[in-house]
């Protein structure tokens, strides 16, 4: 040993040099432990071993499937197998089953990604897990809802993990369902991973970028995210409520929005069997129609955050250099064992009952009211004009070709953006169509009538029946229905990996 590098004498090579983050082979050639997913040793004759080892490497931006082999003398190649194993062992799940077993539920969408997520689960990431030696139990889903029942009833001891194959849709149905349970202090523990099924995959796009994954929005990233399922790391992902005028209170994982954006997603669903492309198709035939379409009005009050590094970092794109999101940006918090007291079974009656039992994250911070209520705290900021659309957001993708807010962490305490376009700073409509074409490389972030507030609380009122689609999470509540948001003091806990270095 060398400085914490373990050097191996080859018998078909050069020597190997093992070290805290890769496996040395020549000066050209290097594994990455990061990558492996599984190393076996075989007994080949009296003096010699071979160890082999099963990797996913990036290779032109893709994880690819590879084995590599070192002959050995038996002695040294147990201490190598030893030691690779040691360094990718599983750390236990956050929520602390008692079955110590690598068993992951996957909960498949079958009409997800225009019906792909099927193939997509048997194609690219059931390989993958199985290389990783995963039991994986897949439940196909059958109805609305159907996930929701799942995830309030799965047994906790069970399993390591939920997967979820599908869009954002079904992982919303899943957080809906863990935040009804009566034991969600643990639940809220038990790590759910994305695997990219569906349209949009928000919340895998937010967690590869965080983690500087490579995920392809044109062709999907489905091994991707099964080689963090196979290889994960738990990450806190934090959770708001939302209310909405004749909906009541929600959970939010990604976005509240109303108005142009709102107004594409939903309505874009009759094209649906153009996949992706649906959202150009209606994003064009509504803008080709301004200012007659999404010209709203609205109060919007906010409690600003006030922190100007915050503000600046906003600006920045997704192309930008890492480092100048600050150098520990992309840092998260470990997400720490349950070690409460056993909590009573059974659910609350409804997610309002189960929201409602939640206070606020910072007490020094004024709550929202209920919405039927008028704010009357000084700590509000209030505006009143006429919008294309406002967004709330917690996540840096709306979508897997949206970079939306790079800048937005998986976990950011009370923190949430408020997003808007002001008709007053437009110079044309064509501006905002111009703008509109521009997410997919943050350029949007440039136009001065596109606006990013970091705020701890927000309310908007549209005005004067005004109309605009109202969603939550990508889920229709109306037209022109008030809304208000703010975080609960939780947090979820997803699967991602260590960033990766480039």
């Amino acid at each position: 040993m060398n400085g914490g590098t373990r050097i191996f004498s080859s018998l078909n090579g050069p020597s190997i040099e093992m070290d805290k983050n890769s496996i040395n082979i020549s000066p050209n050639n290097s594994i990455r432990l990061a990558d492996i997913l599984r190393v076996d040793l075989d007994k080949d004759v009296k003096d010699s071993s071979t160890v082999r080892i099963l990797h996913y490497p990036l290779v032109k931006e893709r994880r690819t499937r590879k084995e590599f082999s070192i002959s050995l003398a038996p002695e040294e190649a147990m201490e190598l197998q030893g030691a690779i194993k040691k360094a990718i062992a599983l750390k236990p799940p956050p929520h602390r089953p008692r079955n110590s077993s690598k068993r992951l539920l996957v909960i498949v969408n079958p009409f997800s990604g225009q019906k792909k997520a099927r193939d997509l689960w048997r194609d690219e990431a059931e390989r993958v897990l199985s290389d990783g030696q995963w039991l994986c139990e897949v439940v196909e889903t059958t109805h609305p809802g159907h996930a929701v029942e799942i995830a309030k009833n799965i047994d906790l001891d069970k399993y390591s993990g939920i997967l979820v194959n599908s869009g954002d849709g079904l992982l919303s149905e899943v957080f809906t369902g863990i935040l009804l349970r009566r034991d969600r202090a643990r639940a809220l523990k038990l790590p759910v991973g994305h695997l990219p099924g569906g349209t949009s995959n928000a919340l895998a796009s937010a967690i590869c970028f965080a983690c500087n994954e490579s995920f392809s929005p044109r062709y999907g990233f489905m091994r991707e995210a099964a080689v963090m399922a196979a290889r994960p790391t738990y990450r806190p992902l934090r959770l708001f409520k939302a209310e909405v005028e004749g909906s009541g209170r929600v959970p939010m994982f990604m976005s509240t929005t109303w108005g142009l954006i709102a107004d594409i997603d939903i309505e874009s669903e009759r094209f649906r069997w153009a996949g992706m492309i649906r959202l150009h198709i209606e994003a064009i035939l509504i803008i080709s129609q301004l200012p007659k379409k999404c010209k709203y009005r609205a109060r919007i009050s906010y409690i600003p955050v006030g922190d100007k590094e915050l503000t600046r970092k906003t600006m920045l794109k997704y192309n930008a250099e890492r480092h100048l999101f600050g150098k520990k940006h992309f840092n998260f918090e470990t997400v720490e064992a349950y070690t409460g007291e056993s909590q009573p079974s059974g659910q609350y009656s409804s997610i309002a009952e189960a929201l409602s039992s939640s206070s606020a994250p910072c007490p020094a911070a004024p709550r929202l009211p209920p919405l039927d209520q008028p704010i009357t705290s000084s700590a509000f900021t209030v505006l009143e004009g006429e919008y294309v659309f406002a967004c709330l957001t917690s996540l840096s993708h709306l979508g897997s070709d949206l970079p939306y807010l790079p800048s937005a962490k998986l976990d950011e305490d009370d923190i949430f953006y408020l997003t808007l376009i002001d008709w007053s700073i437009i110079k044309h409509r064509l501006e905002v169509g111009a703008l509109m074409i521009t997410i997919d490389g943050s350029r949007h972030l440039s136009y001065p009538c596109f606006q990013v507030i970091p705020v701890r609380a927000c309310r908007i009122e549209p005005l004067d029946g005004c109309g605009g689609n109202v969603a939550v999470d990508g889920e229709p509540k109306g037209k022109g229905k008030a809304f208000q948001v703010e975080a609960l003091p939780m947090a979820a806990t997803v699967i991602g990996r260590e960033e990766v270095k480039r």
